[in-house]
């Protein structure tokens, strides 16, 4: 939901940069372009928008909104209206920051041989919210409990923290003292189901350091797998699928040893030694793909919070970033709220610039 938003407000943007009515100043209207370019030119990063930037879109909003008040005031000496030299830095400051979001995710990527999404850092600057302490526990506990194969999936709508909780749990003390680094693949690019194939061992064997120029190649299937799984092959490996889409013949129960009735087929959970106390961890938004992946008793569903749990968070994510709590009332936490839709990761992104907000407009009136 929130990838969902922030599509919303860079259409919104998209329309409002289309009003040839506007009498905005060169300085401005070069700021809006620029904007616009960064959108148009790089589709396939912006549609959507990843979750990540909905501050910035919500930045962005707020400007257009003071634009689109004062529209009627312009006039050919516009460059000189107060409102556009306020907002002046902050529409440069909304250009860099996305412009370096998309860059600094294509330069991590290229650590990725095969997919352009994101690799998430494992064991480097986890989140650490109280609020997720019961789940954190939860799977944990689960993780120690025996040495057999394990397979858990975390699903939820988008913004229900979903890999925040997955890397807390990775960050956890006693999951760092049983498994080994963990693998952190993330397949949000794979958006079909026959997508869903053996590029994904060839990601995996990457992690390992195996030749580049024999990955891209095309080796068969079982060849592939068979190499993956003799090198997860006595180790406690920890693996992340992070935001599955998709399931298939090929990408399915993540239990099965492959020793049915049809002893050629191959299938992905054959790279996944099941004698060694391995586990994996899923993230997906659909219930049905994470049942097929790991049955229906190791699923964690997260859902959207009710406003009592989602004030604890925001008020845990202002004292994370220096606010006073002295200087912000029930009222002011009640607007953050509002406006988060019951989506933590929103809270996490929004519940300092929100509170900002309050605190200019509450001054200007004084």
């Amino acid at each position: 939901m929130a990838s969902d938003i922030a599509e919303i407000l860079k259409q919104n943007f998209l329309e409002f940069v289309q009003d040839k009515d506007l009498n905005l100043s060169p300085t401005i209207t070069s700021l809006f372009e620029e904007i616009e370019k960064e959108f148009t030119e790089n589709k396939g990063y912006w549609s959507p928008p990843p979750v990540e930037s909905l501050s910035y879109f919500y930045q962005l909003d707020h400007t257009l909104s003071e634009y689109r008040a004062n529209k009627k005031t312009f006039t050919l000496f516009s460059r000189l209206d107060p409102v556009e030299r306020a907002h002046e830095k902050t529409l440069h400051d909304i250009k860099e920051n996305l412009h370096q979001m998309r860059k600094s995710v294509v330069n991590t990527a290229s650590n990725s041989t095969l997919f352009t999404s994101c690799m998430y850092p494992t064991r480097k600057d986890a989140p650490n919210f109280s609020i997720f302490n019961e789940e954190v526990q939860k799977i944990v506990n689960w993780l120690e409990s025996n040495d057999r194969f394990k397979a858990i999936a975390i699903h939820g709508m988008c913004g229900t923290g979903k890999t925040t909780l997955a890397r807390m749990v990775l960050d956890d003390q006693r999951v760092r003292d049983k498994y080994e680094e963990p693998m952190w693949v993330c397949l949000y690019d794979l958006k079909a189901s026959d997508e869903m194939d053996v590029r994904i061992v060839k990601e995996m064997l990457s992690h390992f350091g195996e030749d580049p120029d024999l990955l891209t190649e095309e080796p068969e299937d079982n060849w592939l797998v068979e190499r993956l799984n003799q090198k997860l092959k006595g180790r406690k490996y920890l693996i992340v699928l992070d935001a599955v889409w998709h399931c298939n013949d090929w990408f399915g129960d993540l239990y099965d040893d492959g020793k049915g009735d049809d002893m050629s087929k191959v299938v992905f959970s054959q790279a996944l030694p099941k004698d060694s106390g391995g586990a994996v961890i899923v993230t997906s938004r659909h219930k049905e793909v994470s049942r097929i992946l790991v049955r229906e008793k190791n699923l964690i569903h997260l859902r959207p919070w009710d406003d009592e749990k989602l004030k604890e968070l925001v008020k845990e994510c202002l004292v994370k970033q220096g606010k006073s709590l002295e200087k912000i009332n029930e009222e002011n936490i009640d607007c953050v709220v509002y406006h988060c839709h019951g989506l933590p990761l929103v809270a996490v992104t929004l519940s300092d610039w929100i509170v900002e907000q309050i605190i200019a407009k509450k001054s200007s009136s004084d």
